[in-house]
């Protein structure tokens, strides 16, 4: 692993070929596998139920992997009936660490619980809970450092923006909590920013117990289930968070126009962005009007919002020359992908990508040159979990590294998802729930 983390160490490790970096690669994942399996007890579990004891080829791997669906694997009551110790046993299944020493009786809800591990020292960081269910990813403080040092040095590669702390910051979002998003918004933050300039949408922090209760009230919704009281109290506290939130989007919309000459931080959803590419139009603000050193960072897809097909190039279009910061990433990655002036992401040295089939057993073959299917990956920079994982993502790829752009490393070429795609559409899905449901009863 030592190599890898040398190469990341390097002037701009993006470029690397990937026919040479594959081989350190599977040395550094072989390692990696030696070091944390008598560690942790569901790599454990899943080597020995599989017969794998050594890593001798990339075919090895593919039977290590775990589900995308692993990090939010907890039984659902342990949040519920405030079951704290035995959702610390659950998290000490996909880690190197044990964390039931962790005092977390007097926690009230999973904020107090994930606040009790970071004051512990164990950064534990969340997905979003859109989708009603957070992951939980234990991470160290060396993980968060290594994340820090990835938003600092690769904010609009290939030709990085200096980390200056010269530019007024703008997130349309919060920037507090333990979601990846907002950590990422917060290391933009103290990397890029101005001290006396910076202006963020919702100045609490974000809890990830509300996040999960709207979520849930979405799905009584679709399903009819939610009762009128419900419906009624949902209502009236949206209206009063949408007032307050509107208020607030005018006075920063106001200032990034009134400040558009100077060099600026603008992180926000997709959505979010392209609102504010509107709101110029009405005002007749013209196109490419930013100043050029302006880092611009919107990303997360279009969610539930009614966006035009073209609305990324509308706002590539409205910005004009500045810096774009857009990556490819999920919460269980240290370092992202890089989307280059072709479009394409590039991968970073950190990542050793497996294109699998639908189902996540095999790979696809050949596998070299442009490849199309389940991405799949192990994260070699992962200090005390475990790197391997099977994502949900349809993708496809170029492995020998071939772009328009010139630069090097593995390329994406396309990111989206198997149209009838579900979690148990990965076969390891259910046996690796099996395994955990099993050893959080014992």
């Amino acid at each position: 692993m030592r190599e890898i983390e040398n190469i990341c160490a390097g002037e701009d490790p993006f470029e690397y070929s990937p026919a040479q970096l594959r081989p350190l690669q599977l040395d550094a994942a072989r390692q990696m596998f030696d070091e944390m399996r008598p560690h942790i007890p569901i790599l454990d579990r899943r080597a020995r139920e599989t017969g794998t004891d050594s890593i001798d080829d990339e075919s090895d791997l593919i039977r290590l992997l775990l589900s995308h669906t692993t990090y939010k694997s907890y039984p659902q009551s342990f949040v519920a009936n405030r079951q704290w110790d035995r959702l610390s046993k659950w998290l000490g299944l996909v880690s190197t660490e044990s964390f039931e020493h962790v005092d977390a009786a007097g926690a009230t809800d999973i904020d107090d619980w994930l606040q009790a591990m970071w004051a512990s020292g164990y950064k534990i960081t969340t997905s979003s809970g859109t989708g009603g269910k957070v992951s939980l990813l234990p991470k160290s403080e060396r993980d968060m450092q290594r994340y820090d040092e990835y938003i600092r040095r690769f904010r609009g590669w290939p030709n990085p923006a200096k980390a200056n702390r010269d530019r007024h910051f703008f997130i349309f979002g919060p920037i507090e909590g333990a979601y990846t998003g907002v950590i990422s918004a917060a290391f933009a933050r103290d990397h890029f920013a101005r001290p006396d300039s910076v202006h963020v949408l919702i100045d609490e922090p974000l809890k990830i117990a509300k996040v999960s209760q709207s979520a849930a009230f979405r799905e009584k919704l679709k399903a009819g289930t939610a009762t009128p009281d419900e419906i009624a109290t949902m209502e009236a506290e949206g209206a009063v968070q949408a007032a307050k939130s509107a208020a607030r989007i005018d006075e920063m919309v106001a200032d990034i126009f009134r400040l558009r000459q100077e060099p600026q931080y603008i992180m926000g959803m997709s959505a979010q962005i392209y609102d504010l590419v509107l709101r110029a139009r009405a005002q007749n603000i013209g196109d490419g009007e930013f100043h050029p050193e302006t880092i611009v960072s919107h990303g997360g897809g279009t969610k539930h919002f009614k966006l035009p097909a073209d609305y990324g190039e509308q706002i590539v279009k409205f910005f004009g020359d500045v810096i774009w910061s857009t990556g490819y990433g999920m919460t269980e990655m240290t370092w992202l992908s890089n989307q280059c002036p072709a479009g394409n992401h590039h991968l970073p040295p950190s990542i050793l990508p497996l294109i699998l089939d639908e189902s996540g057993e095999n790979m696809i073959e050949p596998h070299d040159g442009i490849v199309t299917g389940r991405f799949a990956f192990v994260d070699l920079l992962t200090d005390i979990r475990w790197g391997g994982m099977i994502s949900g993502d349809k993708v496809t790829a170029d492995l020998a590294g071939n772009c328009p752009c010139g630069h090097g490393g593995v390329v994406l070429h396309s990111i989206g998802r198997f149209e009838s795609d579900t979690d148990d559409k990965i076969q390891c899905s259910g046996t690796i729930d099996a395994y955990i449901r099993g050893a959080v009863v014992e």
